[in-house]
């Protein structure tokens, strides 16, 4: 619904969150970090192999009528970086407006990025327009990318109650556009609780790994491990460019985080263990 306009940005401007990263040593740090209301960054935790992990805090209840974020993740050559957030994001209620966000993400070469915020949950009334762009320098830049998406407030009565919510997704390599995605949900005309949509589930999970080198064998392990999950439905999709995408639908955020918890740990050991 493009014709919705966006209200006056309550915290007066655009709000900011910049991340780049460096290494020193074996060690990767933060390069440069700059922030804007209602941001705001843990000091980063020191995991094992030199690498770091952010939480991303927001002064703020949620995302609001009027919001306007714009995220830019720079890794340095040969960096490795977690990205989280502190709580679920709540998209709260609105009169006709809408917030929106633009998330740029620029992975060198030799470098890893996981980028995992909590799962979003959108508010009865709610519109949010989404966009990440993400642009890696050669097959050496890797990035696990994850999105999970509720119904609203189900236990409230709000289930796909919103009045949109769309999420443009465009991955390029080398110049080349490598993936492409555009998700535009409006429960209003569309039959979300059908096939092609939640298909009777709460929730659903987004997982991207670009450059991790996916074995057939690996890639049948993960389904079967999808496919054994409790109160869980989704498969797996190869990309033109070999790379895969997950989607899982579940009626629990925590049971999918848990289960896409292990998909990342699964490929990432693989991985370290095929380049050691």
């Amino acid at each position: 619904m493009d014709r919705e306009r966006n209200k006056e940005n309550p915290f007066g401007r655009e709000s900011v969150l910049q991340i780049t990263t460096g290494k020193a040593g074996e060690h990767t740090y933060l390069k440069d970090l700059f922030f804007t209301a209602p941001f705001k960054v843990m000091t980063p935790f020191e995991k094992e192999g030199g690498k770091k992990e952010v939480m991303v805090l927001t002064a703020s209840a949620g995302i609001m009528e009027g919001d306007a974020q714009r995220i830019s993740i720079h890794m340095g050559a040969g960096t490795e970086l977690s990205v989280t957030s502190q709580a679920f994001e709540k998209i709260h209620r609105m009169k006709d407006g809408f917030a929106s966000r633009k998330t740029k993400i620029r992975i060198e070469k030799g470098s890893s990025l996981s980028y995992c915020p909590l799962p979003v949950i959108p508010f009865a009334d709610s519109a949010f327009k989404n966009h990440t762009s993400i642009y890696l320098e050669d097959e050496s830049s890797r990035l696990v990318y994850e999105e999970i998406i509720s119904c609203g407030r189900a236990a409230g009565g709000e289930r796909f109650r919103y009045r949109f919510y769309h999420s443009g997704i465009e991955a390029w390599c080398r110049e080349k556009m490598i993936y492409r995605e555009n998700i535009r949900y409006t429960p209003s005309i569309q039959p979300m609780e059908e096939t092609g949509f939640f298909e009777g589930y709460s929730h659903m999970a987004s997982l991207l790994f670009f450059h991790f080198n996916i074995s057939e064998e690996t890639e049948n392990t993960l389904r079967r491990r999808i496919e054994g999950a409790k109160d869980a439905e989704g498969g797996i999709t190869r990309t033109g460019a070999g790379d895969i995408a997950v989607r899982i639908f579940g009626n629990r955020a925590q049971r999918l985080q848990e289960l896409c918890r292990k998909l990342r740990s699964e490929i990432q050991e693989i991985s370290e263990k095929i380049s050691d």
